[in-house]
């Protein structure tokens, strides 16, 4: 297909870097990116770890992740302000910088509930509350990552879906594994804070292999990118309205416009899903 010289252009030029792919809702972003993985985990015996909100969008078995606490806990500031900012509460701030001291998950919720029986300890029954909502993810053990080739993550659209994402970024900052690929779908859609996407998409740009896919072109620029990015189509009006209109309009419909680091190519987003397909069902016969 003409499609798979293309992409494979597209994964020439990624190298291990991270990309983005940016655009309105059933543009095509999740086909591309989800396509691209596929083609890395073909070509290169990836691990893929992809996350979205949407069960339809499953590509490989569906499990809950496993993050060590040893690096939620250097890093607990960092996720739990992705949906509010903690600088501006002290004492919130205070009892997230004493959680290194704990060596497992369960200790920590046990001081914490400890502070909490007091009426006047608001701090900690707040933190108490939040640091629940990572209960699932959190594992005391070693893991081993790579018993799954591929696996998707359904997270919700609520505060621990925010904390899931942030959470699955620090992990592979953590691993440093050069081989495992960490997909983020529609990050946009969940509850972040502005300021703390701007904040993810820097991190994310700092650690090879981390894929996003994101909504609202119009918001963001090229320059606060910095990466090599994916446009999807667009309507007529979000042409004209966004900032990067001038881009926007070599681009029609059904079509994707790739801003590598060396090139741009235009590329025909059924083609793409006709590979995605035919990738997904050789991926399933031969798991």
């Amino acid at each position: 297909m003409k499609i798979d010289k293309k992409l494979m252009r597209v994964l020439l030029d990624l190298g291990d870097k991270p990309l983005i792919v940016i655009g309105p809702p059933s543009s095509g972003k999740t086909t591309i990116i989800t396509t691209l993985g596929l083609m890395r985990h073909k070509l290169m015996g990836s691990f893929i770890t992809y996350m979205t909100h949407k069960s339809s969008d499953v590509i490989g078995a569906v499990m809950k992740p496993l993050i060590p606490w040893r690096c939620i806990r250097d890093n607990l500031f960092l996720i739990l302000d992705s949906y509010e900012e903690l600088s501006a509460r002290p004492g919130i701030s205070l009892l997230v910088s004493s959680a290194y001291r704990y060596k497992t998950y369960g200790n920590y919720v046990r001081y914490l509930r400890y502070l909490a029986r007091s009426p006047r300890n608001v701090h900690a029954l707040w933190l108490l509350g939040r640091i629940m909502l990572l209960h699932d993810i959190v594992t005391d053990q070693v893991i081993d990552n790579e018993a799954i080739k591929i696996a998707t993550i359904l997270n919700s659209r609520d505060i621990k879906g925010a904390y899931l994402a942030t959470a699955l970024i620090i992990n592979s900052m953590c691993q440093q594994r050069t081989n495992n690929l960490l997909i983020l779908d529609d990050i946009t859609i969940l509850p972040i804070r502005e300021e703390a996407l701007l904040r993810i998409i820097r991190m994310a740009r700092g650690f090879t292999n981390i894929w996003m896919a994101m909504h609202s072109i119009g918001r963001l620029n090229l320059e606060d990118l910095n990466t090599p990015t994916i446009i999807t189509s667009h309507s007529g009006p979000a042409k004209s309205l966004s900032r990067l209109k001038d881009i926007l309009s070599r681009i029609k419909p059904g079509e994707a416009l790739y801003m590598g680091f060396n090139e741009e190519l235009k590329i025909e987003i059924n083609e793409v899903r006709e590979l995605r397909n035919k990738l997904l069902n050789e991926s399933n016969s031969n798991p």
